[in-house]
Parts: structure tokens; C-alpha cells; sequence
């Protein structure tokens, strides 16, 4: 099992990474038709992805993908999967048209060709504190963070997410960075708030759906693809595709923070998002 820690133009990186798959990632070539997704860590991306396989793929693809047929048809490009390799190398292997690809990189490590190519990507993001929560969550059960785990303790690894120690680095860095992207590339990149696919799914998923030029889907079909991508549904598949994955599925509610944070940790959150975004519109999204 790969498990490094490293620093790479800026960013933090720790866990299954290596240097290599991160600028292989950044100088992939892919084909006229791929989908990216792009998002930091913890922010939804299982359950994106689990939507997008079944609104690209269909919903009989989607009832039989778990966590390991998910590395193969929609894998994490810079990622060392523990016996299959690269994930970059795994993304090469796919024949079927559209192939659809995660990362989690920062704009500048990010495949070149989504700005250079327009190439299709759904960028995520989510409240940074419910992504902070969800960060400390996932450090205590993903094997391949375990061992970097710094502090069993909720607000001293708070403190250390505010100062971009955790793998991936600085969550404002990172977003203020890709939605300055976003916009100056919004022909080929589509902004999806967490927090309206959770309160707004089929409209969020109607969004989605014309961003990929796909067919209308009937309210059937999106009760049914709201089904197979709950919770309870994803972690029974995952779970039983690889009993080791019990972390990769986390509850996802919304404003889990609030029964967590301190009121003076949430303040210091709220003031480094204001120095971030400042008089941005996008603000009153994040705090």
C-alpha cells in the first residue's frame, strides 16, 4: 500500500499519491467526449459520481457499481489503487464513449486540457465546515490516511485544516482558485453546490443533465436514480464490494458542523472564508 507525504507547487499532499501520478494526471490526454469531475476531498464526490454513472451509464450500470467497479469506470485519475495501479493508467483502459474521470487536484495540477481541450468537468464544492467535519471522519477510517493522523482531537485537527495541513492542502486555496476558473471557463465547466443537490435533486440533476446534452429524464427516472444513490443504498453496495471501504460512505447531512463546532471555531472558519471570498456572491454560500 502507497502511502506518502510530500509537497507539490504549493499543496499538501498525503496518502495514496506520488508525485508522478500527479503531474501524469496534469498532462493527461483524454478524448473529444470525456467528463471530468473535480472536487476536494469529502465534498460528495462518491455520491456525484454515483448520480453521474447512472444518469450516463443508466441505472442498471449504476445497481451493480461498488466501490471497486467504481475505480474502473469512473476512476480518481491521480490515485494509487492498491492493486490495479495508477489510476491515470486505469482511465486508458476505458473503451466506452463518454469515459468519465475524478480528481481532486487544485487548477494548476489539474489535467491541462479541461482549459485547453474544453473538455467537459462538474466541479463540487460544499461548505468548508461540513467538508472539515467530514475530513476528520474520513482521517479515522481510511486506511491510507490512518497513519498520517495527526490528532485524535476534533478541534486541534480543525485548527490544522484551517492551515491547509490535511492531504490536498488549503480548502480556500482550492476553491477560490477553481471557481475563478469556473467562471473564467464556464462554457465547459458547470458549478454544482453540494448543498442544492442535497435540498434540490432533481432540479440540481436537470442541470447536470443539460450541461451533458442528455435525454430529459421523466420524474420516474429521478425518483429512482434519488433511490439507488441514498445512503443506504451506496453504502449496501460499496460495503459488499469491498467490506474494507466502510469509511468511503459517510452520512453527507447537512450542517453536521453545528453539533460539533465551538461558536469561537466556527467564527475562525467564517473569518478566514470572508478574508477569502470577501464581497464575492458566492460567500453567503460558504458560511
Amino acid at each position: 500500500m502507497i502511502q506518502n507525504s510530500f509537497t507539490i507547487e504549493g499543496v499538501y499532499i498525503e496518502g495514496a499519491y506520488t508525485e508522478e501520478s500527479i503531474l501524469a494526471t496534469r498532462d493527461f490526454q483524454g478524448r473529444e467526449r470525456d467528463i471530468y469531475l473535480t472536487t476536494f476531498p469529502r465534498t460528495g464526490t462518491t455520491w456525484t459520481q454515483s448520480i453521474l454513472v447512472g444518469m450516463v451509464y443508466g441505472l442498471e450500470e449504476l445497481s451493480k457499481t461498488g466501490v471497486v467497479e467504481m475505480r474502473t469506470t469512473f476512476p480518481n485519475l491521480e490515485l494509487h489503487f492498491i492493486d490495479e495501479g495508477c489510476g491515470y493508467k486505469l482511465a486508458h483502459q476505458i473503451t466506452r464513449t463518454p469515459r468519465m474521470m475524478k480528481n481532486h487536484l487544485p487548477p494548476h495540477l489539474a489535467p491541462r486540457e479541461i482549459f485547453s481541450h474544453l473538455r467537459k468537468n462538474i466541479l463540487v464544492v460544499r461548505n468548508p465546515k461540513d467538508t472539515a467535519l467530514s475530513h476528520f471522519n474520513f482521517y479515522k477510517t481510511e486506511r491510507t490516511l490512518k497513519g498520517f493522523m495527526k490528532t485524535d482531537n476534533l478541534e486541534e485537527f480543525l485548527n490544522l485544516f484551517l492551515e491547509g495541513k490535511v492531504f490536498y492542502g488549503s480548502w480556500w486555496d482550492w476553491n477560490k482558485a477553481w471557481i475563478k476558473k469556473y467562471r473564467d471557463f464556464n462554457e465547459n465547466n458547470l458549478l454544482v453546490h453540494y448543498e442544492d443537490l442535497y435540498q434540490n435533486f432533481e432540479k440540481t440533476v436537470s442541470e447536470i443533465g443539460n450541461f451533458l446534452d442528455l435525454t430529459h429524464a421523466d420524474h420516474l427516472y429521478v425518483r429512482e436514480l434519488r433511490k439507488l444513490t441514498s445512503l443506504d443504498s451506496m453504502k449496501v453496495r460499496y460495503e459488499k464490494s469491498s467490506p474494507l471501504e466502510k469509511g468511503m460512505v459517510n452520512k453527507g447531512e447537512l450542517n453536521a458542523w453545528k453539533r460539533k463546532f465551538t461558536a469561537e471555531m466556527s467564527e475562525k472558519f467564517d473569518e478566514m472564508t470572508r478574508k477569502t471570498f470577501q464581497d464575492d456572491e458566492i460567500l453567503a454560500k460558504f458560511l
